[in-house]
């Protein structure tokens, strides 16, 4: 078969995963989606990755994320002919649909950037059996009839010693208005959708300000600095929300062993 000038075949084996984990985490570094496809066994060497990264960017479906220059490696983000592309593949979102002209703000590049490493840890952790980004859980809610699912930041399907747990993930970057943190503890209340919410934050004081706003809650929630958990991953000391705000490892706060 003939092609004309300028057209770029594309491998639904290879080159689709690698267009879904850049929408799907708004922004990935190279090395991040190195990892990625590692560990769903897609072999895939960093010089052939960048060949079809090259690729992929040149015909438009991937673009660099040029404000992310003080990285050591490149940052990429789907373009709307990427999400154009997917979508012919069946792979539509709802939350991002192709008609959608930012796909992302440059502020919100450090949250997507530290949301891979969070999922990258857990999978080397060896407990990750699933993972839901932020843009397929709104995808998701939007059609639910009540409303009340919380848009996490991702869910994770989590086993640790022989016990399966879905686990809601947020990562706070900046401390939110009381305000806000008021409807989010009437959102968890109504949640029925994870066994338990893992908070990572930047740094102590954040740690222990969601401590505060949703100390005592029913549902279980646990809160470590996102660096250390990447450092001690299931052995990270884990803060929860019960009554003595009892600290555990998180290994047993996954698993439910510290109840």
């Amino acid at each position: 078969m003939r092609y004309y000038k300028g057209h770029i075949a594309l491998s639904d084996a290879r080159d689709v995963p690698i267009l879904l984990h850049v929408r799907n985490s708004r922004a990935i570094c190279f090395d991040q989606l190195c990892d990625l496809l590692s560990l769903e066994i897609i072999t895939e060497r960093p010089r052939s990755l960048r060949w079809r990264l090259a690729r992929l960017e040149k015909a438009g479906l991937v673009m660099r994320l040029l404000r992310q220059t003080h990285l050591r490696t490149p940052v990429f983000g789907i373009t709307q002919q990427g999400l154009i592309f997917l979508e012919s593949r069946g792979h539509y979102l709802l939350s991002l649909p192709s008609a959608t002209e930012a796909t992302l703000h440059p502020s919100q590049v450090p949250h997507a950037l530290e949301m891979v490493s969070i999922r990258v840890a857990f999978a080397k952790a060896g407990v990750l059996h699933s993972w839901q980004s932020d843009l397929e859980i709104a995808s998701k809610n939007l059609v639910l009839e009540n409303g009340a699912a919380k848009d996490f930041d991702a869910v994770a399907g989590i086993e640790v010693d022989g016990k399966s747990r879905t686990i809601g993930i947020e990562y706070e970057r900046n401390p939110k208005a009381a305000a806000r943190y008021r409807a989010i503890r009437e959102v968890f209340e109504r949640d029925e959708t994870t066994d338990a919410v893992l908070y990572l934050t930047a740094n102590d004081d954040i740690l222990y300000l969601l401590a505060m706003e949703l100390r005592a809650m029913r549902k279980r929630i646990g809160f470590v600095l996102s660096d250390a958990f990447r450092r001690s991953l299931l052995e990270t000391r884990t803060l929860t929300n019960s009554n003595n705000s009892e600290v555990v490892l998180l290994r047993d706060f996954l698993s439910g062993n510290q109840l």
